[in-house]
């Protein structure tokens, strides 16, 4: 049976958030239970951002080398290989350090390469949408959340890696089904003068600039969500539930992402985001109850999925059509990259001064309501309508 280029996406896309799904909400209880301090955790947690930052400018220019097929085949084995030096026993902070150093090298790169072939083929074939694509993402995230809970209540957080490199080694797998590249990417030397330009487009500048501050606030929701439950007494499998309801609640607002667009507009769809994550947070730091707490993340599809449709399409629309690969690197090195860094070094440090992670949520609620007025006030009066 023949499958069509946008079903290999969806496989892939499926694949590698079972990965994300299985690991990355858990990550800083691994590094807990490992005795490791706040500071220590979110110097942990931050390598990967950092080396998104570090690397993300530079994909675009491997993968007019060597190919998206090629650098995604590369990138998933590795990525596969690393996740199994987490699994021994007795490590400390000098081992980890290193593991998630190599891991991220080359983790980072593979959502960044499936999203440059999606919005490749969405350009080739109109009937799709980035978020029609990127909807198997979100299906992958809620289907491991369950699994994975139920599986650290029934032996402990290490398996959280077992499920991660099988992931990433099915989806090594499935990438050779990927057709060879028909166009290259832009040229190494383009692509430095394309980030050179960037600066000096002002609305797209402050755009990033935004999305930095709302990541370093979001960045608790990522990676600290299941402490935050743990402290208001949930057991693993209640945070694997929460976690598949936040995919769950990605599905629809994927799949109408483009269709609320059009209906509001970017700008106003934007700003409802982002408000919406806001409230997200104030409402963790105001519920102790840990089975309410996940009726929460009914609210997970407009402050996530929601938000990073309307990043990606605002980016693409504020770049010219030349330079959008390098448009949506910076986006990535914005929230994934600087963002999550500062996120992580923020929480960490809160938390070593004693602030239980529903009090930082309520101080992180309060600065993303400040950069929403901010971009409500700047959007207003000079961004052009969409």
């Amino acid at each position: 049976m023949k499958i069509s280029g946008a079903s290999r996406l969806r496989i892939l896309y499926f694949l590698v958030f079972c990965c994300t799904a299985s690991w990355l909400p858990i990550f800083a209880e691994y590094l807990k239970d490992h005795r490791l301090t706040g500071i220590r955790i979110g110097i942990i947690l931050s390598i990967t951002p950092f080396m998104m930052f570090l690397v993300q400018p530079f994909y675009v220019m491997l993968a007019d080398h060597l190919g998206y097929k090629k650098c995604l085949l590369l990138s998933t084995f590795l990525a596969s290989v690393s996740f199994v030096f987490y699994l021994f026993e007795g490590v400390g902070f000098g081992y980890l350090f290193i593991v998630t150093v190599f891991m991220s090298i080359f983790y980072n790169t593979i959502q960044p390469l499936l999203d440059s072939l999606s919005l490749q083929l969405v350009q080739h074939n109109p009937t799709f949408s980035y978020g029609t694509l990127r909807i198997a993402g979100a299906a992958g995230w809620a289907f491991t959340g369950i699994v994975a809970g139920h599986y650290i209540d029934t032996i402990n957080t290490t398996v959280i890696f077992v499920i991660s490199a099988i992931s990433m080694l099915l989806t090594f797998i499935f990438s050779f089904s990927l057709k060879q590249d028909n166009e290259k990417s832009t040229s190494s030397g383009q692509s430095f003068k394309n980030i050179r330009d960037a600066f000096g487009n002002r609305i797209l500048i402050f755009l990033l600039v935004c999305i930095f501050l709302i990541s370093a606030g979001a960045t608790t929701i990522w990676n600290f969500y299941s402490i935050y439950m743990k402290e208001n007494g949930a057991s693993a499998s209640l945070v694997g539930y929460g976690i598949s309801f936040q995919g769950l609640c990605e599905l629809p607002l994927f799949y109408f992402s483009a269709k609320i667009i059009r209906r509001f507009g970017i700008k106003a769809t934007l700003l409802i985001t982002v408000f919406t994550t806001a409230f997200r947070m104030l409402l963790y730091s105001l519920v102790k109850n840990p089975h309410a707490a996940v009726f929460i993340e009914v609210l997970h599809g407009i402050s996530w999925s929601l938000f990073w449709v309307v990043c990606v399409e605002y980016v693409n629309m504020l770049v010219r059509e030349d330079w959008r690969a390098t448009g949506q690197s910076l986006l990535y090195s914005s929230y994934y990259g600087a963002g999550a860094i500062a996120g992580n070094f923020w929480t960490g440090f809160l938390y070593d001064a004693k602030m239980k992670i529903a009090e930082i949520f309520l101080l992180n609620a309060g600065i993303v309501s400040v950069v929403g007025l901010l971009i409500w006030f700047f959007m207003r009066r000079k961004v052009p309508s969409s």
